[in-house]
């Protein structure tokens, strides 16, 4: 496609200036820009400022090459320019490897905004945010292939479609399994490259579930939204006295029981407790009981209309976070993760311990791994928060 010249307002030229590469399309005033159109930006006097595709399923123009490079077009050389430049931080990072799972491109902060991948073994499942980046997403699934990649699969994931569940797919290359087996510094997890919009392992929580071993040794431990156990895997290994893991969907759990016989932990051991029920009700029911643990995990969604179960983290962390301290003995450990760019996660604990009349301090918090890098002129991109407390 041939790209069409455009002049941008002057805030957004600024917003470019300043390093910026998801533009405000009513900002740039390109709101009447076909979906999927390659624009040239220029100022009104000429100069060349980069190439970007319009996207106004999202209100965006994604700018894809700046102007000190050198790219024409979107093509097949553009795509393999950029895998290789995120493939070689990946290896400085030591990420890469036979059978490894890893983020290996990540939004604009690989020059690729709108888009992201991830590495599962062979296959690569790239992450569309918008059909209008459909056409360099194959481009680009194409250069993978070339790279050394046996397959890849993109997910059109539309707006809204996360809250509603929806998904389409698209597979190049080898088809990729039903089930595939990745690692990860040496602990062995289950995917479903070909699931919905989630396989079954974060890759942006890796340091935070390999970082919980230093607190996990001789615990009892509950993690409030297992998923599929990658942190409850984890914490077991690490020596955990027990480890209960909590979901509402029993079939999640069972993938959480097969991660813990993959890394030799037998689920059936009295330890590893698997408990298929809304985290809030659990917690209510088990300070009841009497029960206490010395590390509990929470990493809710960020929002769900499970039926009996809906949950905003705005509204209900903070009640949440109070129910964990009423479990919690003297001087345990909470730990929390949300997943949004609206709401302080420091400001919601904050709330949920003065609602449970408990003394914390702050021993750690955290953010994206390394290989999800992002650009300091969008910081909005940073989402992931995690929070690692004393309860006193």
């Amino acid at each position: 496609m041939t790209a069409l010249r455009f002049v941008p307002a002057a805030a957004a030229e600024a917003a470019l200036d300043a390093g910026a590469r998801d533009l405000d399309a009513s900002l740039a005033g390109a709101e009447s820009l076909e979906a999927g159109r390659l624009v040239r930006l220029a100022t009104a006097g000429g100069r060349h400022l980069g190439l970007a595709v319009a996207d106004p399923e999202n209100g965006r123009l994604r700018v894809m090459a700046t102007a000190d490079e050198a790219f024409e077009e979107l093509g097949p050389g553009f795509a393999r320019a950029r895998l290789a430049t995120a493939a070689a931080l990946r290896r400085v990072l030591g990420l890469a490897g036979p059978g490894a799972a890893y983020r290996l491109f990540h939004g604009a902060g690989d020059g690729l905004p709108g888009l992201a991948a991830d590495a599962l073994g062979e296959h690569l499942v790239i992450h569309v945010y918008s059909a209008a980046l459909l056409p360099l997403a194959r481009t680009l699934a194409e250069a993978a292939l070339e790279h050394g990649f046996a397959g890849a699969i993109l997910k059109h994931r539309a707006r809204g479609a996360a809250a509603r569940g929806e998904v389409a797919q698209e597979a190049v290359g080898k088809a990729a399994p039903e089930r595939l087996v990745v690692h990860e510094r040496g602990v062995s997890f289950e995917t479903h490259p070909r699931g919905g919009l989630n396989v079954g392992l974060f890759t942006d929580m890796r340091e935070h579930r390999h970082g919980l071993a230093r607190f996990a040794a001789g615990a009892r431990v509950l993690n409030g939204f297992a998923y599929t156990g990658t942190l409850s895997v984890v914490c077991a290994r690490a020596g955990a006295a027990s480890v209960t893991s909590v979901d509402l969907s029993a079939g999640v759990l069972r993938w959480a029981r097969d991660n813990f016989a993959r890394s030799g932990l037998d689920p059936a051991d009295a330890r590893w407790r698997f408990e298929a029920a809304d985290c809030a009700r659990f917690l209510q029911q088990a300070r009841e009981r009497g029960e206490r643990f010395d590390l509990v995990l929470l990493d809710p969604p960020t929002f769900s209309a499970a039926r009996d179960a809906a949950f905003s983290i705005e509204r209900d962390y903070p009640a949440l976070i109070a129910r964990a301290c009423a479990v919690l003995e003297r001087g345990a450990l909470l730990w929390l993760a949300a997943n949004t760019r609206a709401v302080g996660l420091e400001g919601l604990a904050v709330k949920g311990t003065a609602l449970a009349r408990r003394e914390v301090a702050v021993l750690e918090q955290g953010g994206l791994p390394p290989d999800h890098p992002t650009l300091p002129a969008q910081p909005a991109d940073r989402y992931l928060q995690t929070l690692l407390l004393r309860v006193d």
